[in-house]
């Protein structure tokens, strides 16, 4: 082997390596691409769900029509108004509350487990005790929200 072909197989293994080494920098930049587009995705809906349910606390407290909160307390008669208006008109409902996207209210004890909600003036049943008001699409504790489940 003389030393021009020696000179150009050389040239031809630093190519290849300048090839490889593009190739992994272009691979790496579509990667971090990829990962830095789906995270700013993700945290503006993170936090216009926040900013919705602190609007939602808002409107249950101050809407006369359908707020049943009073200086953070429940108020019973307007609490079951509130259930008879979801059932009967979710969509309608969802639109005085400000809501784009289905929702499901439903009560937790201390222990994270879920507080059935008593609604007394179902007509077909005497009392119901349901797992969350609102859309039947969502799932609480295993259940589609607005399940009645009977207690003794």
């Amino acid at each position: 082997m003389s030393s021009k072909e020696a000179e150009e197989e050389m040239r031809r293994g630093q190519v290849w390596s300048i090839d490889v080494l593009l190739a992994v920098v272009i691979f790496v930049s579509i990667i971090l691409i990829f990962y830095v587009t789906m995270t700013s995705r993700q945290k503006p809906q993170l936090k216009d769900l926040e900013i919705e349910s602190s609007n939602l606390k808002i409107e249950l407290e101050k809407n006369q029509d359908i707020g049943f909160l009073q200086n953070n307390q429940v108020n019973d008669t307007k609490f079951q108004m509130f259930i008879s208006n979801a059932t009967e008109d979710y969509d309608s409902l969802k639109e005085k509350l400000g809501i784009k996207g289905d929702f499901c209210m439903f009560y937790e004890d201390s222990d994270g487990f879920i507080v059935l909600i008593r609604n007394n003036q179902s007509t077909n049943i005497s009392r119901m005790n349901l797992t969350g008001i609102g859309s039947p699409d969502l799932c609480v504790g295993g259940y589609k929200c607005g399940t009645n489940i009977p207690c003794d």
